[in-house]
C-alpha cells in the first residue's frame, strides 16, 4: 500500500464502525475489539513513528476488509477521504496504444475538459464573494496522473468550502462549493450526452441543447475533447470523494462518441443566428409540463406568438413555481412571462428557450394574478442545473 493513511484517521474509524479500544501494551500498541465480530482483534501502534506502523496498518486493513466485506481501495477511501473529487477523462480508438496519445491531442484532452470545468462554475448562481470564492476554487484545482491503457487524464477538483454563514441558504455543513460545481459538470455532460444518444434531427438538438443552456465556449471545448481528427470516442467518469454524499446517478459514466462532434459542430454553426431578447413578455398556455422523478425543477413549452408565427418557448421551472405551473397547464390558464430569450432559426423552424425569467403570472378569469416573486427564481435554480 502506497499511502500510509493517519493514525487518528484510522482509530476514528474504527470507533465509528462499532470497535472499541480495549487495552493498551506497555505504552506502545493499542488493542481494539468489536462487539459485532468478536473474532476481530486489531493492533496498531499508538504512534505513527512506530517502525511497524505500516505493517500493522496493512494488517489492520485486511481485518476491517474481512469483516466490513469492502475492497482494501474502498476501505481506504472510507477512512481517509480524499479533499477532491477525481474527473477522468478517458480517449478511446485504434491509434491510442500503451497509454500514449499525440502531444497536441492530450493537451486539448485536459485543457478542454479544464475549460468545461470553469465554464460550469460560472454558471452557479450568485452568492457573496462569488469571484473571490471561485478564483481560490481554481487555484486549488489539481492534474492527476494519466493511466496506461485507453489515454486517460485526471483533473482533481477539489471540495472548496464556502463558510455556510456567508451564505446559508446556498451552502451547510455537508455541502461544499466544489461538489456543487462536480456535479454541476457531471449533470450537464451528462444531459447533452443523452440528447446526441436519442437525437438525430438537427432541430431536435438545438432545441434541446438550447434548453441546457449549452452555449459557444461549451461547443468549444466539446470539439476540442475529440482531438484534431475527431475519430476517438470519449469517457468521462468522476470518481467521487467519500467525504461528501454523493446520489447513485452520478456514479455512471458519460461517453461521447466520434460520431457526436459532428452534431456539435453542426449545432455550434446554428448558435451563430442565435437571437437574443433581454427582456421579453410572451403570454400564452402551458404545453408539455415534465420533470424526472429525482428532479427538483421542470421543464414546460408556453404555446405563444413570436415575430408573427406560432411557437413552443421552452422555460425552466422551479419546485416552488411547478404546481402553480402545473395547475395552470391543467386548467388551460393563460400564462404571461418576462424574462430573456434565446431564439434560434434552423431552415424554416424557430427554437426558443426562456434562459431566464423575471416574472410570471397567471390569469384567472380574465384577471392577471401576479405570482409571488419572493420566492426562488427559476433563473437562479436553473442557472444550477445547467
Amino acid at each position: 500500500m502506497s499511502t500510509q493513511l493517519p493514525l487518528n484517521d484510522v482509530t476514528k474509524y474504527l470507533a465509528e464502525n462499532g470497535w472499541h479500544k480495549s487495552s493498551e501494551i506497555r505504552d506502545t500498541f493499542q488493542i481494539w475489539h468489536s462487539h459485532e465480530f468478536p473474532e476481530s482483534e486489531v493492533t496498531l501502534p499508538l504512534s505513527e513513528d512506530h517502525k511497524r506502523y505500516e505493517a500493522l496498518l496493512l494488517d489492520t486493513i485486511e481485518e476491517l476488509s474481512e469483516y466490513l466485506r469492502v475492497s482494501h481501495e474502498a476501505l481506504i477511501k472510507q477512512i481517509s477521504p480524499l479533499d477532491f473529487d477525481a474527473i477522468m477523462v478517458r480517449a478511446i480508438a485504434d491509434d491510442v496504444q500503451n497509454g500514449s496519445i499525440p502531444f497536441d491531442d492530450g493537451i486539448k484532452l485536459l485543457s478542454s475538459a479544464y475549460k468545461l470545468l470553469k465554464h460550469c462554475s460560472s454558471k452557479i448562481q450568485k452568492f457573496k464573494n462569488k469571484s473571490k470564492h471561485l478564483g481560490s476554487y481554481y487555484n486549488h484545482i489539481g492534474m492527476g496522473q494519466t493511466q496506461i491503457g485507453s489515454y486517460v487524464v485526471a483533473i482533481h477538483s477539489p471540495l472548496y468550502r464556502v463558510n455556510s454563514e456567508e451564505e446559508p441558504k446556498l451552502f451547510d455543513s455537508n455541502t461544499s462549493l466544489g461538489r456543487m460545481i462536480n456535479k454541476l459538470f457531471y449533470s450537464k455532460l451528462a444531459k447533452v450526452s443523452s440528447v446526441f444518444a436519442l437525437e438525430s434531427d438537427i432541430d431536435v438538438i438545438t432545441q434541446k441543447l438550447l434548453e441546457l443552456g449549452i452555449d459557444k465556449k461549451d461547443c468549444d471545448a466539446l470539439i476540442d475533447i475529440f482531438g484534431f481528427k475527431a475519430h476517438r470516442d470519449i469517457e468521462i467518469k468522476v470518481n467521487w470523494s467519500s467525504k461528501e454524499f454523493i446520489e447513485e446517478k452520478y456514479n455512471s459514466p458519460i461517453s461521447f462518441y466520434s460520431r457526436d462532434a459532428q452534431k456539435i459542430v453542426e449545432y455550434r454553426e446554428v448558435l451563430k443566428a442565435k437571437k437574443t431578447e433581454r427582456s421579453i413578455q410572451l403570454s400564452g398556455e402551458v404545453a408539455d409540463l415534465h420533470r424526472g422523478y429525482d428532479d427538483d425543477l421542470g421543464r414546460a413549452k408556453l404555446r405563444t406568438k413570436y415575430q408573427d408565427r406560432e411557437v413552443s418557448v421552452s422555460f425552466t421551472v422551479s419546485e416552488d413555481l411547478y404546481p402553480i405551473i402545473a395547475h395552470a397547464h391543467v386548467a388551460k390558464k393563460v400564462v404571461t412571462l418576462t424574462g430573456e430569450l434565446e431564439a434560434v432559426k434552423v431552415d424554416n423552424r424557430m427554437s426558443a428557450n426562456f434562459k431566464s425569467l423575471t416574472e410570471w403570472k397567471v390569469c384567472e378569469n380574465l384577471e392577471i394574478k401576479e405570482l409571488d416573486t419572493e420566492q426562488e427564481s427559476p433563473n437562479k435554480a436553473f442557472k444550477s442545473d445547467s
